[in-house]
């Protein structure tokens, strides 16, 4: 007898045995009993989740001979045929290689014979998102009303695809991806059945390079019974996949964390020697890090990371080993090499190499809005200098503070403030960081520019905001529509009423220490930079050469 793949031999035969997938099964077994089955279903999902075990399994459920049933026999001739898959009532069609107008009209043509032997005649099309337009546009009619004995289901990847006319004549159900724990214990069922010795650690690696699909995993297990010699190892899976081990990620951890080069480097070498893919290493890393970021920011992590207990406890005693903007940083670090890795005509190895020379230095790199913002809000202070100047960034002046104006220069002046109210205006400048803020969250490159200034006059739902005068472009900008409006909203939002705002540019003074203006050519590039900024919203700047 020809060898029957663990897929097919554990396929299951009853609505109970199908994994991860409780709420359908319900729904289904529930219209059966209440007898108020629909005429057509569609099954949309990921591959691998039971889709069209389950089509099966309602056939085998409405042509039971002792049914229409929830539990169908197995027994009877109409159960055995369609689980056989020779069954003249339940045919099954590929949508994809039986995709064209003809072949549908010869599927409507054979609706009108009734079933030869069972109680109804039951089409599973298969990947129905194939079918050509026109053979959708064919199939409407028989949809909308089919004969009392034709029950269509269809089983689809791809739901988008399929035309809204179609949908709205099925009753749809979606499959979801399956958990690793429930593909892990369906595994370990497999594997005692076929008594099959194999570690805890080995199963949970091969459920999760399932990615929720039982069917991918019970290939994959399949396949380690016949490499592995008397005991499927940890060690086995991971050579045949070419992973990682998750005890490397944490060695990795450690290296970054104490700076050690040294040690990274031996690490991607081994991975390196051991033939095991940098792609598939560079994106364990960066789910990693963004397990170790969910630690910091999730209140329950553990509902959405995979991995075992083992390895969850021990990433917990890691949690606080970078700050948060460090793990985004690493984090955004990593998704760009997968991309860099996709792209590259170089070696993936030297490619990792380099972005964990920069997960190594994540102290000395700032985001854009600690670079321009003041002190005073949280930006750039003098303790930070030295950290700046070892990331290459160079401070190009002091924050010049907004001085009153005398009498001689605000005659020259293009803007001559009032005396402010002094209730608004405290209520202004007390909500200040908050309006920023709220900017900010609506326009990134928006709230940057408002950051450089300053309410200058407030009172009667008008406010004056002032920004030195290198700082021209950023009143140009604030100035447009959109940016305006959106700033007079904040100021709604947050002080509770509306205001009319003005932007002026205001006389500075210099500090104390003479501090030279910059050059012609640097302050075009600085004007540069900060076009790009508001282009690019979400930017960060990672390094500055002359």
């Amino acid at each position: 007898m020809s060898y029957l793949i663990f897929a097919r031999k554990f396929r299951p035969q009853h609505f109970d045995d199908v994994v991860g997938q409780e709420p359908i099964m319900t729904t289904l077994k529930n219209s059966i009993e209440q007898e108020r089955v629909s005429q057509n279903f569609i099954f949309s999902g990921p591959r691998g989740v039971g889709k069209t075990t389950t089509a099966r399994i309602l056939a085998k459920a409405l042509n039971c001979a002792k049914g229409p049933t929830v539990s169908p026999c197995g027994k009877c001739t109409a159960c055995m045929e369609i689980t056989q898959g020779n069954s003249l009532d339940v045919l099954e069609i590929d949508g994809a290689s039986n995709r064209g107008i003809d072949e549908i009209r010869n599927l409507r043509e054979t609706v009108k014979f009734k079933p030869v032997s069972g109680r109804l005649k039951i089409y599973i099309i298969d990947e129905v998102h194939m079918l050509t337009p026109e053979a959708f546009n064919a199939l409407l009619t028989t949809l909308e009303e089919p004969p009392p004995h034709v029950k269509f289901i269809f089983a689809t990847t791809e739901l988008h695809k399929v035309p809204a006319t179609i949908l709205s004549r099925c009753q749809r159900f979606s499959f979801k991806r399956i958990k690793t724990q429930e593909i892990a214990k369906k595994l370990e069922e497999i594997a005692k059945k076929e008594k099959i010795s194999c570690e805890k650690a080995a199963l949970f690696l091969m459920a999760k390079a399932g990615d929720g699909s039982l069917r991918d995993a019970e290939g994959l297990l399949d396949q380690m019974a016949s490499f592995a010699e008397e005991k499927i190892k940890e060690e086995d899976v991971l050579a045949a996949l070419g992973l990682a081990a998750e005890s490397l990620y944490f060695e990795v951890l450690t290296a970054i964390r104490e700076k050690d080069v040294q040690k990274l480097f031996e690490i991607t070498d081994g991975l390196y020697d051991q033939g095991r893919d940098m792609a598939q290493f560079a994106a364990g890393l960066l789910e990693f890090f963004r397990n170790l970021l969910l630690f910091q920011c999730a209140q329950k992590p553990e509902a959405f990371i995979d991995m075992s207990e083992e390895a969850l406890g021990e990433l917990k005693k890691h949690k606080s080993d970078f700050t948060r903007g460090e793990l985004l940083l690493a984090t955004t670090f990593l998704n760009q090499l997968q991309n860099q890795i996709r792209r590259a005509l170089t070696s993936p190895k030297m490619l990792v190499e380099i972005v964990l020379l920069k997960l190594v230095h994540l102290e000395g790199l700032r985001s854009v809005e600690e670079l321009i913002a003041p002190p005073g809000r949280g930006g750039i202070g003098p303790g930070k200098e030295k950290n700046l100047k070892d990331a290459g960034f160079q401070r190009e002046s002091e924050p010049i503070g907004i001085s009153q104006a005398s009498p001689s220069a605000s005659s020259n002046s293009n803007s001559k403030p009032q005396a402010p109210n002094p209730g608004q205006q405290s209520s202004v400048s007390s909500s200040w960081p908050q309006i920023i803020e709220y900017v900010k969250t609506k326009r990134m490159s928006t709230g940057i520019f408002l950051s450089e200034a300053e309410p200058v006059e407030a009172g009667a739902g008008v406010a004056t905001l002032g920004l030195p005068s290198e700082f021209a472009f950023h009143k140009d900008m604030l100035e447009k529509e959109v940016n305006r409006r959106l700033v007079e909203e904040a100021f709604e939002t947050v002080l509770g009423q509306k205001w009319r705002i003005s932007f002026v540019v205001t006389q500075t003074e210099r500090s104390e220490t003479p501090v030279s203006a910059p050059a012609p050519e640097e302050a075009k590039v600085s004007e540069i930079i900060t076009q790009a900024l508001n282009i690019f919203e979400g930017a960060k700047i990672i390094r500055k050469e002359s």
